[in-house]
């Protein structure tokens, strides 16, 4: 008999998470897949090992018998995976200085480089970035695919720790012939919350602060996933957008957009995150005090 061919990590971790999430559509989302590609993994594995891991009902989708033997099975697997990959890193990293950061948006376009710049004066670095969202920042991290993390939420994140290494504000902007441009008295929550709006899309710590602040979900004119998206939308008088204060500055002082004044709270801490317990790299603990010294 043909020896078995190795298991599919991705597929194993996407069935745990099915299990941890309680639907199929959930863990798709919390492994960065469509809905219609983690049902056809599940399907595949489910083909070649002759097993049905989900019985499926118009109300969604239930483990089985074999596949909660499958998940404990996987779970064990994956610990081990995970334990191997994190002691290559450590051993590769600490000779060669690598460092793996994910960073969201924000961070990494206006903050995380002048960062970057002083880790080198301090030791031959070679680091890794991965721009994404927040959300999808903190599951790097705890899937182990990011030494550390740069967060623009105050949210905590399970299974990591976390410190706060800055601050970061949002402003309301608009395009100078909108009837908000001219506004010198503070817009309230309830007169925004009429507007349709220009926002990042969900998981960004940018939307996320904004939801907090204005007490409800916004109404959606235009979902964009990057900070140029949104400005090009305002100046095109798709409506107001939420923006970094830093991300903005250039377009507020040339005039193409205008800074409105509003009662809502909307600053927010920049957070670095690792994995509880886990030990950093040289790399990865001087970035950290990089951070946190500003």
């Amino acid at each position: 008999m043909a020896d078995a061919p190795d298991l599919d990590i991705e597929t194993l971790r996407l069935v745990v998470a099915v299990d941890d999430t309680g639907s199929l559509s959930a863990a798709a989302r919390e492994r960065g897949l469509s809905q219609p590609s983690a049902s056809a993994r599940v399907r595949a594995f489910e083909v070649r090992w002759q097993l049905t891991l989900l019985e499926r009902t118009p109300r969604g989708s239930t483990i089985t018998t074999d596949g909660r033997a499958v998940v404990a099975w996987a779970r064990q697997v994956l610990r081990e995976v995970d334990t191997m990959r994190a002691g290559l890193a450590s051993l590769t990293g600490s000779r060669r200085g690598e460092v793996r950061v994910a960073a969201s948006l924000t961070i990494a376009e206006h903050i995380l480089p002048r960062w970057l710049g002083a880790l080198r004066e301090r030791m031959e670095v070679h680091p890794q970035l991965h721009v994404v969202n927040s959300d999808r920042v903190a599951d790097m991290v705890r899937s182990q695919l990011a030494d550390i993390g740069f967060i623009e939420t105050a949210t905590r994140a399970a299974g990591l720790d976390h410190r706060v290494v800055g601050t970061d504000r949002l402003v309301v902007v608009v395009h100078p012939d909108h009837e908000w441009a001219r506004r010198r008295t503070p817009l309230r929550p309830e007169v925004l919350a009429r507007a349709e709006w220009v926002l990042r899309e969900e998981g960004s710590g940018t939307r996320s602060t904004f939801e907090r602040a204005l007490g409800g979900v916004p109404t959606i004119a235009l979902q964009a996933g990057s900070t140029t998206a949104l400005m090009g939308a305002v100046r095109a008088g798709l409506g107001p957008a939420v923006i970094s204060e830093r991300a903005v500055a250039t377009e507020v002082d040339a005039g193409h957009l205008v800074v409105v004044p509003t009662t809502l709270d909307l600053e927010r801490p920049l957070t670095a995150v690792w994995r509880k317990g886990a030990r950093m790299s040289a790399a990865t603990s001087a970035l950290l005090a990089v951070a946190a010294g500003g």
